[in-house]
């Protein structure tokens, strides 16, 4: 059972790892938004799909090691962390409860940063659209060349593709 409880540890510790990175990631992709670096999004894109790769490795490895834990401890069908700090020592059950509180502190600030990236994904959406409906409002005159003060100004509106 030892072995199974750090095999957890270890795992559950690479997963706040990951967390940490993903929060640096967006973090980066906070400043590329704001900073309108298209490079460095594409960049950064490409690297927050790699780490939800390994992120679903690793929760596929934590469950095997959870339901070995079950298996092996004899809990009932849905074992939580809680009842696996039960089933540990006093060290590994304090390792468990950190690395539970890291992960849980960590998730927040990454939800908090992930809707602050998609607010300011929003907003520069709203103001494309707002550009573009400025756009089309200037006018076009109908006649290039008119005598000056002689012929009244008639405008058509400016035809846009507004599609994006």
């Amino acid at each position: 059972m030892e072995k199974l409880l750090d095999r957890l540890i270890t795992v559950i510790g690479d997963e706040a790892r990951l967390f940490e990175e993903f929060l640096e990631a967006l973090e980066r992709q906070q400043k590329a938004l704001i900073g309108n670096d298209t490079k460095e999004l594409n960049k950064i894109t490409a690297e927050l799909q790699m780490i939800v790769g390994r992120s679903q490795r690793l929760e596929n490895e934590r469950s095997q090691v959870v339901e070995d834990i079950r298996r092996e401890g004899g809990a009932g069908e849905d074992v939580n962390i809680t009842e696996i700090c039960d089933m540990a020592d006093s060290a590994r059950s304090v390792q468990l409860k950190n690395l539970r509180e890291t992960i849980l502190g960590l998730y927040d600030h990454i939800e908090e940063t992930r809707m602050r990236n998609g607010l300011l994904v929003d907003q520069s959406l709203e103001q494309i659209h707002h550009t573009l409906e400025t756009i089309g409002r200037i006018p076009a005159q109908k006649e290039t060349y008119q005598k000056h003060g002689s012929v009244p100004r008639e405008y058509a509106p400016l035809g846009i593709d507004r599609r994006i």
